[in-house]
């Protein structure tokens, strides 16, 4: 049994089931309540010779509790006799560099550690000498592991604690482990490597550093164990004992450990009189293994995408299709040009509206060289007469792979290789990846494929580009532009108008939406004002913007251009013509800015005289409220009611539907494992997942649970198999459906690379072909609708929908 506490972990539950079913464990139970309190642990270091740092200790909760068992163990293995104080310490401040503890004097600098085992909330106080001051030490948020308070001096007057002299470290960047690392006492912030894992490095431990090592990990009875060291001027102290720990990132550690647990755990099997019995060769003839693995995968990380729509008829653009009646789509730089050829034209001939054009070619000849920049044609015709009705043309800029992007993809990469290969070693054997056409789409497909399959480069022809089941989709065009004109009504509507309003809840914090959009629209504003007077301020861009390292190949011009135009489409709101679709573009940069231009983000939206508002509390409610309403917004533009969802989920995704059912049918028919992914962008996550909640299939959780479908979301398909062949029958198989919703955390921090959240079982094993009828009976609805024999799809969940 591996058992070790962690916060809300029930140790003592864990301990009786140990007693009760006599099992091994690699770790001691009992002895593990030493760890809780670091009282107990620096008295049992003491005890075994082991050096410590000079201590004094303040308890205020009457000294140190443990069970009988382990009060017991320690009187009679080490001679620790544990006594209740009553009397409370006597501790006061002489001056700003001195305390006192019942009459022992102390002076700074030293440290105050938390009795608590599980309180990491330690402080450092520095004599005057030094500069004064305090810092406090925390586990990690996102790139901090402490932060110094120059104006504090005093000590804490509430709870117990241990003071320690503060040691001056042989190397001051580094605090040993098994491994060292930067200290947090230097600045404060975690030194991470190119995949935003914190740098670490391998330590040759001294022969006395072994010798207490083993004394440790012996007397409390902790045969995984984590220890902290100090080198100080040629000597070792142990500062913490950690019990149970893991190696973050060193797979020669786990490898290691691996093979220990298991010689102990066969050694452990050995010595019990009834392992002859059990011992036995396992049968694998009624074992499912994994014999097919299918994931659809949202692209990585990117830059903010941003769009301009513009609506024309006239013979320039028209051109621009070359007689197809098919959406187009352009990114050569080529083809851009034409683009701005058509415009020139337009305008010359003043075919269509002048400052549309003039913007077009402003725009257009700026960013026609970036990466992402394209231009979408999308034709409208009549039904009657078959007619060009309009010519939609949509400029599209942003929208690259970030460098966040390629580590997250590889760290998923990394994860999944390994998860994969355990449960089949044949599984990357045969390979298939489909991916669209969106150059974001296929980086992230390359390195994502390049690490899963151990290669450093991918024949030119691996990726098997479909556009026409991974990118944008026409075919629910009408639906959803009905649902963009609920959404736009909804939001001019007042709160009482239940007609507009019916299929929406809103959120507690959204009580009214256009009074909630105006807020919004006000702190932009606000945030934006700050910003221009930043910008234009010498002492700003000398203390920030003349060094500053932008990500992602922006610029100052790039970045206040871009938080311009948030402003200028929120505009919209004072006329009452708000457009819910540019809730994504600002969520998207307040969310990119956050994790790749933290620091100036900090400062740039701060009000320089102090007034008009304090930031970053005004860009933090700006990004809260931002959030809810993409909360809200998004989920809804591919569908506001659940038959709308699946109707809109089922048309659009109906090649990708008909290649995952024959992908999955196709596992059982060959006689090897096989893996098939598919890459796309956001639009097409929604719309399968709506189709998987909402096709009768039984899941765990509903679609209104999913959340935020961030980048490297997955949706993925397992096909398990039985064979039976000893019983002359066919194998049996079985599907189960998992999902993460990727790089996804509630609280944005300084990292730039955000991991992609742990997949959880969407659905249980469900047999094959029955999971297999769901979608299917749903793709010929779609076939009969087509062929107008068929009725409206309808969410087969809700008996009263399908009805209507």
């Amino acid at each position: 049994m591996i058992s070790f506490f962690s916060k809300g972990f029930p140790l003592r539950k864990a301990i009786a089931y140990q007693k009760l079913r006599g099992v091994f464990s690699v770790n001691n139970l009992p002895l593990q309540e030493l760890l809780w309190d670091r009282r107990l642990v620096m008295e049992v270091l003491g005890r075994i010779g082991v050096h410590t740092p000079p201590r004094w200790t303040v308890s205020r909760d009457g000294g140190p509790f443990v069970s009988d068992d382990v009060a017991a163990i320690l009187k009679n293995r080490m001679g620790v006799r544990l006594k209740r104080t009553e009397k409370p310490p006597v501790v006061h401040h002489i001056d700003e560099d001195t305390i006192s503890i019942n009459g022992e004097i102390i002076r700074k600098p030293f440290v105050e550690k938390p009795v608590s085992g599980e309180d990491h909330n330690i402080y450092i106080y520095f004599s005057t000498e030094q500069g004064g001051g305090v810092r406090k030490l925390f586990r990690k948020v996102g790139n901090k592991s402490s932060e110094y308070f120059p104006d504090l001096w005093e000590i804490r007057k509430e709870g117990s604690f241990i003071y320690e002299d503060f040691m001056d470290v042989d190397n001051a960047e580094d605090d040993l482990h098994a491994e060292t690392r930067k200290s947090p006492v230097v600045d404060g912030i975690v030194k991470r490597n190119a995949d935003g894992k914190e740098v670490r490095y391998e330590t040759e431990l001294t022969p006395e550093e072994k010798r207490f090592a083993r004394k440790v990990s012996m007397s409390f009875g902790q045969a995984v164990c984590g220890i902290d060291f100090l080198r100080v001027d040629g000597t070792s102290y142990v500062i913490d004992v950690n019990g149970w720990s893991f190696v973050k990132g060193c797979s020669e550690y786990y490898e290691v450990c691996s093979q220990y647990l298991h010689d102990i755990f066969l050694q452990a099997a050995e010595r019990r009189w009834f392992s002859m019995y059990l011992w036995k060769k396992p049968s694998y003839d009624d074992q499912w293994t994994l014999k097919g693995f299918l994931s659809v995968f949202r692209h990585a990380d990117r830059t903010p995408k941003q769009k301009i729509k513009y609506g024309f008829t006239s013979e320039p653009f028209v051109a621009l299709l070359k007689g197809t009646h098919q959406e187009v789509i352009l990114r050569k730089e080529t083809d851009l040009a034409q683009v701005l050829k058509a415009a020139e034209t337009a305008q010359e001939a003043n075919l269509e509206d002048e400052d549309k054009l003039e913007q077009l070619q402003s725009i257009l000849s700026r960013k026609m060289g970036m990466e992402g920049t394209k231009v979408q044609l999308k034709p409208s015709y009549s039904k009657v007469t078959g007619a060009l009705v309009k010519l939609q043309v949509i400029l599209k800029w942003g929208g690259g792979c970030t460098h966040a992007g390629i580590h997250h993809t590889r760290e998923l990469a990394d994860n999944m290789r390994k998860d994969l290969i355990i449960l089949n070693k044949r599984i990357l054997d045969d390979v298939v990846v489909y991916s669209s056409s969106e150059q974001r789409v296929i980086a992230t497909a390359k390195v994502f494929c390049e690490r899963l399959l151990n290669c450093t480069h991918l024949p030119s022809d691996f990726l098997i580009i479909r556009k026409d089941m991974l990118d944008d989709s026409n075919a629910a065009k009408e639906e959803m532009d009905h649902v963009k004109s609920r959404l736009k009504a909804f939001f001019k509507a007042h709160e009482a108008n239940l007609e507009v309003s019916k299929g929406f809840d809103l959120p507690d914090e959204m009580e009214d939406p256009q009074t909630f959009v105006r807020g919004v629209y006000d702190l932009l504003t606000r945030v934006t004002r700050n910003m221009r007077k930043n910008l234009e301020s010498p002492q700003v861009q000398n203390a920030i913007l003349k060094n500053y390292y932008w990500c992602c190949n922006e610029n100052v011009a790039l970045f206040r251009e871009r938080w311009e135009k948030l402003l200028q489409d929120f505009g919209k709101v004072e006329k009452n013509k708000f457009d819910p679709g540019k809730v994504g573009e600002l969520y998207d940069s307040l969310k990119y800015d956050a994790l790749h231009n933290r620091k100036l983000m900090d400062r740039i939206f701060v009000s320089p005289d102090g007034t008009g508002g304090h930031t970053p509390e005004s860009i933090r409610e700006l990004y809260h409220k931002a959030k809810l309403l993409f909360d809200f917004v998004t989920p809804r533009e591919y569908g506001i009611d659940e038959s709308e969802k699946l109707e809109i989920g089922v048309l659009t995704s109906v090649p990708l539907l008909k290649q995952i059912i024959s992908d999955l049918r196709q596992m059982t028919q060959q006689d090897y494992p096989g893996c098939r992914l598919y890459f796309t962008k956001e639009s097409h996550i929604h719309t399968l997942l709506n189709c998987v909640f909402l096709s009768g299939l039984p899941t765990n959780f509903s679609v209104y649970q999913a959340g935020e479908l961030d980048f490297l979301t997955q949706i993925t398909f397992e096909v398990y198999e039985r064979k039976r062949d000893h019983q002359g029958l066919e194998p049996e198989y079985s599907l189960r459906l998992g999902f993460s919703p990727g790089a996804y955390y509630s609280n944005v921090d300084s990292n730039h690379a955000l991991a992609a959240a742990a997949r959880r079982d969407l659905t249980d094993h469900i047999e094959l072909n029955k999971a297999l009828g769901y979608f299917q009976t749903m793709l010929d609805d779609t076939e009969k609708r087509d062929r107008g024999s068929g009725p409206r799809l309808t969410n087969r969940l809700d008996p009263d929908v399908a009805k209507s």
